[in-house]
């Protein structure tokens, strides 16, 4: 059975807020949302992922397990948006330079040398020719 990252994400903000409301508020949706999907959840997996009538809401076991899996997707997520920023941003990335050997000893490989000094994931390749 496959669960949506998505869900996994709403599971992990469900236990680190404490409650629904404060999850959606995260989350950026409705809390009516929020428990349609765990009601969904629920369903779809037959065991509760909650204690009931807790406040904060107590997570089972299960839960706790696949919140754990939702903190992961939340990592890979802020790291995947930090790496497309980064190549936005010209800080990641391949360049090809081509000239003559005298245009690129004389004139490009200082200014390459500098460029890799502040950019340093910033892969360049000088072609001669």
């Amino acid at each position: 059975m496959q669960i949506d990252p998505r869900h996994l994400l709403q599971l992990w903000a469900i236990v680190d807020a404490g409650g629904m409301s404060e999850a959606a508020e995260m989350l950026g949706m409705t809390q009516p949302g929020l428990s349609r999907t765990v009601a969904f959840l629920e369903k779809r997996l037959g065991e509760p992922l909650f204690l009931r009538n807790r406040r904060p809401m107590e997570p089972t076991p299960m839960c706790r397990d696949l919140a754990d899996l939702g903190a992961a997707v939340r990592r890979a997520t802020a790291r995947a948006s930090d790496v497309a920023q980064s190549f936005r941003r010209g800080e990641r990335g391949d360049i090809r330079i081509g000239g003559t050997p005298f245009f690129m000893d004389a004139l490009v490989s200082a200014m390459v040398g500098q460029f890799q000094r502040t950019r340093p994931n910033v892969r360049i390749e000088q072609v001669y020719g």
